[in-house]
């Protein structure tokens, strides 16, 4: 088997700071449960982030919300302002803030900057361990600032992945996800959806139907089709032109944190509203901008507690698991895709998705990731070094099976 000679694997499921990828909706919820959180709270509380925008699980998705944060903050007459957590979201309220006159402090929990983008330093090259791409690269503001920047990008064609599947020729996939969206029941739950969709498929046509699930929509949310919501279907994820950043997100996230006060090391514990204003662990300001992951805001005391309606909306929310492997070898054994995308449908699901680095960092670096429940089935027990050479595995599985057709 190829070895890898280096490796870096990623943990968020186990991240006491975000609790998993990023926020998707469970069964009953609807985009506009996320909407409802945005609002702010008594002029003193704005919650902010991707789980809170209608195209949610993206960067410039965290972006805008914090740009919309600050308006909110500075509409409401704010002129001190905490903001929690220096991921994009928090970056962006405090840079709009600041930009407008506003004292600002920023107060994140980890030691380093960046939230659920953290770009590693891996035998010499930069690789992102968390968001890696700019998506919607049209329409993404952060696409425009890396412009700004003449930073280098790397385009990837979600839509001619290099695929392989485990048992045979890879089936029309698109077609099979496009006839559900068609023909599937979206009155029901959607698990139930499915096996009533599945039902009216012939054996190879529910094959095609399960890669497509897999690839399409588990891998993208996070979440098996049991906790998914019908609404995850109308959630925009990849688009065309998609780019991704061979130096890595950090170019973005330094230049964004220049001259910003930001104070490292410091996870909130309570947030107090009160006539006078808002307490962040006893820290006073007339509003509190909240960035933090809905999977590690049970850690923060609300006092008074949020209202029934903004707990509701958050019960139909939670973290979806993807985690990330980066291997680097000594020589570019594998297939190469023109379009640098690699596809695997295997059954159960594991490492689905891969991004061949080698181009872009110069070096023979590929990155894939894992989704929902496989990720607790690769990961239960194993270290690191393990879980890369398990990744290194399917990789090659992949590879003999992309050679097999010739």
């Amino acid at each position: 088997m190829h070895r890898p000679r280096r490796w870096h694997v990623t943990r968020w499921h186990e991240d006491p700071y975000s609790g998993g990828a990023y926020a998707s909706l469970l069964p009953g919820g609807q985009i506009g449960h996320r909407l409802l959180l945005a609002e702010p709270l008594d002029g003193q509380l704005i919650l902010a982030g991707e789980a809170y925008h209608s195209h949610p699980g993206m960067t410039h998705s965290a972006w805008e919300s914090g740009n919309c944060a600050a308006r909110h903050a500075l509409e409401g007459g704010a002129r001190r302002v905490l903001v929690i957590g220096a991921g994009l979201a928090g970056l962006a309220a405090a840079r709009a803030l600041v930009a407008s006159g506003a004292t600002v402090q920023v107060l994140e929990a980890r030691e380093r900057i960046g939230g659920r983008t953290h770009s590693i330093e891996l035998g010499g090259i930069h690789a992102d361990a968390g968001a890696a791409w700019l998506q919607q690269y049209d329409r993404n503001g952060l696409a425009r600032l890396a412009e700004q920047l003449g930073l280098a990008t790397v385009a990837t064609d979600f839509s001619r992945p290099l695929a392989a599947a485990h048992d045979g020729p890879v089936p029309d996939i698109d077609e099979a996800y496009a006839r559900f969206l068609r023909h599937v029941d979206r009155s029901l739950p959607l698990e139930q959806a499915v096996r009533g969709h599945a039902a009216t498929l012939s054996p190879a046509e529910r094959r095609a139907l399960g890669f497509a699930l897999d690839g399409n929509l588990i891998l993208e949310a996070g979440l098996p089709l049991s906790r998914l919501s019908m609404a995850a279907l109308e959630e925009e994820g990849v688009g065309n032109g998609d780019r991704y950043l061979p130096g890595g997100y950090r170019q973005l996230v330094d230049h964004l944190a220049q001259g910003l006060d930001i104070r490292l090391g410091h996870e909130v514990r309570r947030i107090e509203r009160s006539a006078s204003g808002v307490r962040v662990d006893g820290i006073a300001a007339d509003c509190c901008i909240c960035t933090v992951p809905i999977g590690a805001l049970g850690r923060i005391d609300f006092l008074p507690d949020l209202p029934g309606r903004y707990r509701e909306a958050l019960s139909y929310l939670a973290m979806g698991q993807v985690e990330k492997v980066i291997l680097q070898f000594e020589e570019r054994w594998w297939p190469v895709s023109p379009s640098g995308y690699l596809r695997w449908y295997d059954e159960p699901a594991n490492w689905g998705e891969w991004l061949d680095l080698t181009e872009g960092v110069g070096s023979p670096t590929i990155a894939g990731l894992i989704a929902a429940d496989a990720v607790e089935r690769e990961f239960r027990g194993r270290t690191d070094e393990e879980i890369a050479h398990s990744a290194a595995y399917q990789l090659q599985r992949w590879a003999e099976r992309v050679k097999s057709y010739g």
